[in-house]
Parts: C-alpha cells; sequence; structure tokens
C-alpha cells in the first residue's frame, strides 16, 4: 500500500531539526509493570485451571469465600458421604487447609468450576497433579487404597477426558534427599502424603466447563493442591498461559515492574508481599488475601516473575515496601516497628542474592537447589510505591537505602514520589531523593487525554543532574484512539527526553473481562480470547522501533487545539455515598443569586447526576452549598457536584470523599486531576453525621477555579492559557541499526501536511536524501488511525495499525486525521 493523501487544505506544520542539542538517550525506555489486580495472575497469566485447589480460601479474600469455595460435591441419592476440611498433619503448614473424602458408600463426587469455567481445547493434553493421604475411616476401619477418577465435562456436563490414579497408604515421609532440586514438589510436612499425577486429553472443547474428581469406592482419602493445567507452553514456562505470554513478547519490552504496585506494600503490614513466601515448593508459598479483593496463591511467585523476564530478555524490576504499608490504609501508612527493621533490610538484600548469588550465599543455593544455577543478573530494584512523603517514611526508606548502597553498589535502587505528578509528595519525594542521591524515582500519572496534551513539556525541563525518571504507571482513563493518540505524544517528548526519562510502563497491564479492579487496562481477556485495546499497539509501535539518540526538533504551525467554551453554564449533583446537598445557592456575574432545591444522592452507583436546571453566563459564577455528609459504601465513593456544561463531556467536578477533596477537570468525557487532593481541614476523614459548607468561585469559563470548605482554601487551579498541542513530531535513531524514526500524531479531525524536508536533509550517512532524489522516496512506515472515540474497555480496538509505504513527494508527508505513524528512514 502507498499512501501520498492530498486533502484540501490540510493544516501545515514545518519541522527544523536541532542537530546540536542530540542526545544518546535510555536503551531501557519501554517496559511492562505487572501487576496482580483485575485477575491478572490467578485466572489469568498463571496457567492453573483449578480455583482454589488448595482449599485456603477464607473470609479475609471474600464476604463469602470458604475453603470449598469454587467446588461443589455432589453425594448422588443412594450414596453416602462426607467432605470434611481439616488442618492436622498438612502438606505445608504454611497452607494447612485440606479437604478429607469419607465415602463411606460410593460414589460421591467433587467438582470444581475453575475461574469463570474450565476452558479446555479437543486435542490439548493437561497435567493433573494432587496430594494424597490414605486415612483410616470413622469407625477404625483399615486404610485402603482409594481410587480418584479424573474427568474434563463440557459445557454440557459430558466428560471430555478421563485419567485415574490411586492412592495407596504410605507409612512414612519421603526421604528428602528424594525431593532435593525438584521445584515443583515439596517435602511433606507430615507422614502419609504422596503426590500423585496424570495427564489428560481432551476429546472436546469447552468454555465454560469443569473438572471432576469421582470417587467410585469406599474409604477415606486426604486431598490437597489439586491442580490442572496445559502441557503446551510458550517460551519453556511451563506454569504461564501461552497466548498471554505471546502478547507480552510481541511488546518486545526491555524490563518489568512486579509484583506491584499496592500488592507490594499490602493494605497493612502483615498483607506486604513477602518475596520469601512466592519461592520454592508452591505448597510452601504462603499463601495471602489480596488487597484488589481477592485471594493469591503464590502459583506466580518471585521466581516465576524472574523466569519469565529471563524468557523475554527483559530486565527485572521488583519492588519491596519501603517499610511501610499504604498510604491509603485506614488511619495512614503502617510502618516495620524499629526494632524489626533490620530483620526487614536483611530480607531486602537476600533479595539481591537469591537473583545473583552464587552457592557461597545462602539464598543462591536455594535458587540453585530450586533448578535455577544461573544468576538473573539484577540491575534495578524498587524500594516503595506511590507512599506518603514524610519523616516516618524517610526515616525507613532512608535506612533500606543505605544497606542496598553500601552492600550491593551494583544495583540502581529506584525511589518513589507518591501517586500523581504534582502535589505534596510529589515535591517532597523529588527534594529527598536528590538530597540523598536516589539514582532513579518512580512517578505516577493517569490524566485525561487533554491533560497529556496540555503538559507534553513536563519533562523538557527536568534537571538534567538530579534522579532519573521511571514512569511506572501512566494511561489516559479510556481506551478510545484519542486516549492512544495523547500516549503517543506523551511518549514521544518522553523518548525526546529519554536523557532523564530512563524507564516507563502503561498500568495496569492485563484485565480480566468481568473482574476489572481498575480500568483502562493495556490488555483485556477471557479464558478464550486476548483483547488489544489502541494504547496496547500504540506501546508495541514504539516499543519495535526502539531508539538510542533523541534528535530534537522545532515544530511550527497549526499544531494546537483550541477548545470551545460553553456559553452557559450549570450545576448537577451525583454521587455513590450517601449524602444530602441544602441550601443550594448558584450567583451569576451580575449577582443575581439562584437558589435550588436541595438533593439527596447516594444510590451506589455514581452515575445518576440530578441536573438542577439553572443555567447562568459560563464565564463568571459562584456556587455555595451545605454537604450532609451519611457515609460511604467504599473508598473510592465520593458525592459531588459537576459545574459548567454539566450535559456535555466538557466540565468540572468537585468530589467529596472520605478522605479528601478533589477538584477535577473532566474533558472530551475523560477526568483528570486539575487539582492536589486536599484532606479536610479538621485533618480527619468525614464520618456520618459531618456537615461541610462548599464555595467554588469560577472565571474565565473555568480558566480559574477557587474551591473553600468550611471557609478554608482546598483549590485553587488555572489552566486558562494552557494549549493543548495535539500535532507533534519527534524524531529519534537508532545508530547502530542506522535508521531514523519519525513519530508523527495528528489528533485533530483534519489531515496535517508535515513539512520534514530540513529533517531529511539533515540525517546522517546513507539515511540523507538529496534533494534531487527525495520526490523519488520511498518510506516504509507504520500507521494507526480511527474513528478518535471507538475503542470499548474490554473489547479489542476496532482498527489496528497497517504498514504502508510513504511517497514522501517534496519532503512533505500529510498525516491523517486521528492518526499516529511511525516513518522508518535508512
Amino acid at each position: 500500500m502507498t499512501t501520498s493523501s492530498t486533502p484540501c487544505n490540510p493544516a501545515v506544520l514545518r519541522v527544523t531539526p536541532k542537530p546540536s542539542d542530540a542526545r544518546a538517550i535510555s536503551t531501557d525506555l519501554w517496559g511492562v509493570f505487572f501487576e496482580d489486580i483485575s485477575s491478572s495472575a490467578d485466572g489469568g497469566l498463571a496457567s492453573e485451571l483449578v480455583r482454589n485447589g488448595s482449599f485456603e480460601f477464607s473470609r479475609r479474600d471474600g464476604d463469602s469465600w470458604g475453603p470449598f469455595t469454587g467446588w461443589t460435591k455432589t453425594v448422588p441419592d443412594g450414596s453416602a458421604a462426607a467432605f470434611a476440611i481439616s488442618l492436622r498433619n498438612p502438606v505445608a503448614v504454611e497452607n494447612p487447609h485440606h479437604v478429607v473424602a469419607e465415602i463411606a458408600k460410593a460414589p460421591a463426587y467433587l467438582d470444581n468450576a475453575g475461574y469463570d469455567g474450565v476452558t479446555f481445547a479437543a486435542g490439548e493434553r493437561y497435567a493433573f497433579s494432587v496430594w494424597t493421604r490414605v486415612q483410616t475411616g470413622l469407625n477404625g476401619e483399615a486404610a485402603r487404597p482409594m481410587t480418584i477418577e479424573i474427568a474434563l465435562l463440557d459445557d454440557d456436563g459430558n466428560e471430555a477426558g478421563k485419567a485415574t490414579v490411586t492412592a495407596e497408604p504410605v507409612d512414612a515421609a519421603p526421604d528428602p534427599a528424594v525431593w532435593e532440586g525438584q521445584t515443583d514438589s515439596a517435602v511433606p510436612d507430615a507422614p502419609g502424603w504422596r503426590k500423585l499425577t496424570a495427564e489428560l486429553t481432551a476429546t472436546a472443547s469447552a468454555r465454560a466447563g469443569r473438572i471432576r474428581l469421582a470417587f467410585p469406592e469406599p474409604g477415606v482419602v486426604a486431598l490437597d493442591f489439586v491442580s490442572l493445567e496445559p502441557v503446551r507452553t510458550s517460551h519453556g514456562l511451563k506454569h504461564m498461559r501461552a497466548d498471554l505470554v505471546d502478547v507480552l513478547a510481541d511488546l518486545k519490552p526491555r524490563f518489568m515492574r512486579f509484583p506491584g504496585g499496592c500488592v507490594a506494600h499490602g493494605g497493612i503490614p502483615d498483607n506486604t508481599y513477602q518475596w520469601k513466601d512466592s519461592v520454592g515448593p508452591v505448597e510452601h508459598r504462603r499463601q495471602d488475601y489480596n488487597l484488589w479483593g481477592y485471594h493469591q496463591s503464590k502459583r506466580i511467585g518471585y521466581m516465576e516473575y524472574l523466569e519469565l523476564c529471563e524468557a523475554l530478555g527483559m530486565e527485572p524490576l521488583p519492588v519491596l515496601a519501603a517499610g511501610v504499608c499504604c498510604q491509603n490504609a485506614d488511619g495512614g501508612p503502617i510502618p516495620v516497628a524499629a526494632a524489626e527493621l533490620d530483620d526487614y533490610i536483611r530480607d531486602v538484600l537476600d533479595l539481591i542474592d537469591f537473583c545473583n548469588g552464587d552457592g557461597t550465599t545462602a539464598w543462591g543455593a536455594r535458587r540453585i537447589a530450586w533448578g535455577h544455577p544461573k544468576p538473573f543478573g539484577l540491575r534495578y530494584l524498587g524500594i516503595g510505591n506511590e507512599d506518603r512523603i514524610d519523616a516516618v517514611f524517610e526515616s525507613r526508606f532512608g535506612r533500606i537505602f543505605d544497606a542496598v548502597r553500601r552492600e550491593h553498589p551494583e544495583i540502581t535502587v529506584v525511589g518513589t514520589v507518591g501517586p500523581a505528578p504534582f502535589g505534596a509528595d510529589y515535591d517532597e519525594g523529588w527534594r529527598y531523593a536528590a538530597e540523598i542521591g536516589v539514582p532513579i524515582v518512580d512517578e505516577h500519572s493517569y490524566q485525561a487525554p487533554s491533560w497529556w496534551f496540555k503538559h507534553l513539556d513536563h519533562y523538557d525541563h527536568a534537571n538534567r543532574k538530579g534522579p532519573k525518571v521511571y514512569l511506572g504507571e501512566y494511561g489516559s482513563w479510556g481506551t478510545t484512539l484519542l486516549n492512544a493518540l495523547s500516549e503517543a505524544a506523551i511518549m514521544g517528548r518522553m523518548e525526546l527526553n529519554g536523557d532523564v526519562v530512563h524507564m516507563a510502563s502503561y498500568a495496569p497491564l492485563f484485565c480480566k473481562n468481568g473482574h476489572n479492579g481498575w480500568d483502562p487496562n493495556l490488555i483485556y481477556f477471557d479464558n478464550e480470547r486476548i483483547y488489544r485495546t489502541y494504547s496496547y499497539w500504540v506501546q508495541r509501535m514504539f516499543a519495535t522501533t526502539p531508539a538510542d539518540h533523541a534528535l530534537p526538533v522545532d515544530v511550527e504551525g497549526d499544531a494546537a487545539f483550541d477548545r470551545p467554551a460553553a456559553d452557559r453554564a450549570g450545576i448537577a449533583f451525583g454521587g455513590s455515598s450517601h449524602a444530602r446537598f441544602r441550601d443550594i445557592v448558584l450567583t451569576d456575574a451580575e449577582g443575581v443569586e439562584h437558589p435550588v432545591a436541595d438533593v439527596t444522592v447516594g444510590n451506589g452507583t455514581g452515575a445518576n447526576w440530578a441536573d438542577c436546571g439553572v443555567r447562568v453566563d459560563s464565564a463568571r459564577y459562584d456556587l455555595r452549598f451545605t454537604v450532609d455528609y451519611a457515609g460511604s459504601e467504599g473508598y473510592w465513593d465520593n458525592c459531588s457536584v459537576k459545574f459548567g456544561d454539566v450535559t456535555g463531556a466538557d466540565h468540572f467536578e468537585f468530589r467529596i470523599g472520605q478522605r479528601n477533596t478533589n477538584l477535577v477537570a473532566v474533558r472530551d468525557g475523560f477526568a483528570s486531576g486539575y487539582a492536589d487532593p486536599r484532606p479536610y481541614p479538621s485533618g480527619r476523614p468525614l464520618k456520618p453525621g459531618d456537615a461541610l459548607t462548599v464555595d467554588l468561585h469560577v472565571e474565565r469559563e473555568g480558566g480559574h477555579v477557587t474551591a473553600r470548605v468550611n471557609g478554608v482554601a482546598v483549590a485553587d487551579a488555572r489552566e486558562d492559557g494552557i494549549r493543548e498541542v495535539r500535532r507533534t513530531v519527534t524524531v529519534a535513531r537508532n545508530e547502530a541499526e542506522g535508521v531514523t524514526y519519525v513519530r508523527v500524531v495528528n489528533a485533530m479531525d483534519e489531515p496535517a501536511d508535515v513539512d520534514l524536508s530540513a529533517v531529511l536533509e539533515a540525517l546522517p550517512g546513507d539515511a540523507a536524501l538529496p534533494a534531487a532524489d527525495r520526490s523519488l522516496a520511498r518510506i516504509e512506515a507504520t500507521m494507526l488511525t480511527g474513528e478518535p472515540h471507538a475503542g470499548v474497555k474490554g473489547e479489542a480496538a476496532p482498527t489496528e495499525p497497517q504498514s504502508v509505504a510513504v511517497d514522501l513527494t517534496g519532503g512533505t508527508y500529510t498525516a491523517p486525521a486521528w492518526s499516529f505513524t511511525v516513518l522508518r528512514v535508512h
């Protein structure tokens, strides 16, 4: 395909190179961040098909969860059986719950429905395993061999594959020497246990099938760690779902951050992710609840994360808590006790030994014994995640940082500067990191597309002598093409500033449909399919065209979007927190007051807005109201007032949450923080019965907004004068391969003629295009285009990148409306 579009009256951009400003940039720039959120691990990347095969689910994981969650017990008429839960004499004391099948009169069945069903394909092979211990009967009958029939059941309950194992009495525990080096098995903590295995071949396919354990004869047998995994793998990673590994490999990531995020520091101290509990035989990995609302089996733990990095050529970037738990915990972050900090620091140093140490180190020797003699070559170590940067944090982080720097100067520590690219934690985090010499800091930024287009210069003026930046979590609050184009624009500027932006990773990476703990996500999936978003394709377009030098350019022309302002402004109230808004008065620019009737909100949806119907001139107005707070359903709940163009996609929201207030600008239907979230003047979270008086003052159609709560200023935000740069051109070069990449974003509804003549003439060596030959140039390109608001969460992007040959007649490329193009000039 050759493109040489000639639209009517396209916008014109003139691009001028600045060769004297060329700079070497990080070759570890584009990576991924894996966190077990939205069922990304169990039921996702982990290939295990049996849910709760360890019988360890509990009410900590969910209100109605327990040891038999995921299981169905069936005792047919005429049979007599019971299924008990025992903690005595377990396979592993770390996970002691196991089921005891007491079959007085056969048959009886245990069925497992997996994660949204057990999905299998005809002709595929599946590896089954279970730990068993034959026991004496209820009335003292001698232990006897027990046959267990394993069957795959399709969507209609028909048998689609079968195998049989026999549990035999075992008088003593196996000799530990037998188990040495076998990473998939454990030495049982009690005698009598034996691991049985079988292989099943599916004779039919199922989307939401089951696995059945049938007991065809009387007896008593204990069962634990029931497992069924596909035999087929990708990249030799036998405990990971092959197609998810493949879609990750296609991104060609240079690094992977893991296991969190919030999972790393946990919701409370005893929920902090302990890396030592995630290595070694899976039976002995202490399972825990996941703060995102479910159970984590540790089937994928640090060993598997590191092996994934090794298999895909990614630098591992493990993240450990900085000696404090999540700052959003009730009562604030809770630190590791001072008396226990030395032990915690020892755990941090042991991780480095586990990754890089030889057999002379305790944890290097364990890695070798568990089947991985080669070191993993750890270079980066993250300490902390979105922490509150206060004296308590600094006292813990400083001790950990000093210990790593002293004992392992070869390790680059990545610090943290809070949850947003502004605010108190951000400012103090940067100050503290520079003061103590942290080499890289982890910034996070989830924004609306308009925010990105307005802040493309965020890293242009970064201190080149201070810490480098890892943008560890970022995205634009949606899965439309517009979202992806805003991300392409900021990624181009991160690459331009790749001498200070050392690494970047979109977040979150994976989400299982129906289990959305966060939206949007880069990749959605279910048990059968993968859904690549527009953001995924943008990430892939950058990652498959890596550069090592940035070539700055000046761009002149029609690059900015002038957003029209609504003539009239209104107000609406809504939210999922229970509250009553009263004494509502909207005052227009002439001082005329417009009283509004009381509004009660809190239906639990947060989606129903009560438009008060009144409209005033949007140029200047004031809003005052009192809110009686009656309670919140959860951390994310709030009650809010919407003001501005309340029926359109551009307006403002003032959100009143349990812990803070937040002034938000909504543009194109996507929200971004307009001001730093602020705690309440009382200094404590809201309680039912609290009353707040709120004053909002708006000038210049929202170009300047202030907010006061009980007379105390909580927001003073300005955005007038900041333009949305929606057409961008950046240039980068891969010197090793002799190729230059020209990246063009056009997030406008008209094409743009991009004059690249000066850039092409300035390229080095064979990449230069003499003026006489320029009209004959054929340049390879990849182009992503479509409708700006197309793209639905949980579904594949409706269009994908296309390979095209671009005819640069006269040195000009015509960028289609709503497009991102990467031109390759050799």
